[in-house]
């Protein structure tokens, strides 16, 4: 029992404040489903973006994120196996270990040049919203297959960047020299093939 409430414990610190109670499963109305179109590099500030896609329309939301982050997702979305876990890695373990699951990821709001998320975690019939990075929430929902929603005013309230044009059934990808590469198992710590150091500051703070 108490390895048990240590390890809930470490999932909050990992993920942030929460929001407990009975709650329902299904997302509120005005949140749109989407998918990880893209995670590639802002080509004004050459720092890594993530372009969420409507899957049943055309809106793009991007999402400026760090480099770790960047790589995490892209790790997931090639499905590269490295010899230890990651820290979203981790967090998937404690929530499965805490007989838990991933319900949802929300993207909720934009404020002051900042995105912010919940995840919607379900244990026991009860539901907990954790407040986190849009990054952090992308990057668990991935390994967790959970849905990703974004609240609706989000798509029209951020800017455009331009984007290459991709081949059906390549909308995780970015051309070459753009693209977000994982660090492969054996491979050395640090910036991943396709992302340059930060030469100017995001029009957006990463999330």
């Amino acid at each position: 029992m108490r390895a048990r409430t240590l390890g809930c414990a470490l999932v909050l610190g990992l993920l942030g404040p929460v929001a407990c109670g009975g709650g329902s499963s299904a997302p509120p109305a005005g949140d749109v489903a989407v998918a990880v179109r893209l995670v590639t590099l802002d080509p004004v500030a050459h720092t890594p973006v993530i372009i969420l896609e409507e899957k049943t329309g055309s809106r793009r939301l991007p999402i400026w994120i760090g480099v770790a982050e960047a790589r995490s997702i892209a790790q997931r979305l090639e499905e590269v196996e490295l010899p230890r876990p990651n820290t979203h890695d981790l967090a998937k373990r404690l929530v499965e270990g805490l007989d838990g699951a991933v319900e949802r990821v929300t993207v909720t709001e934009l404020r002051d040049g900042t995105y912010y998320a919940v995840i919607a975690l379900r244990r026991n019939g009860e539901l907990v919203e954790i407040d986190a990075r849009p990054s952090d929430a992308i990057a668990l929902a991935l390994r967790m297959t959970a849905p990703v929603f974004v609240r609706e005013p989000l798509f029209d309230l951020t800017p455009r960047i331009e984007e290459p044009d991709e081949p059906p059934g390549q909308e995780a990808r970015a051309p070459q020299g753009t693209r977000i590469r994982p660090a492969s198992a054996g491979a050395a710590p640090g910036i991943p093939t396709g992302i340059a150091a930060p030469a100017a500051r995001s029009r957006r703070s990463p999330a």
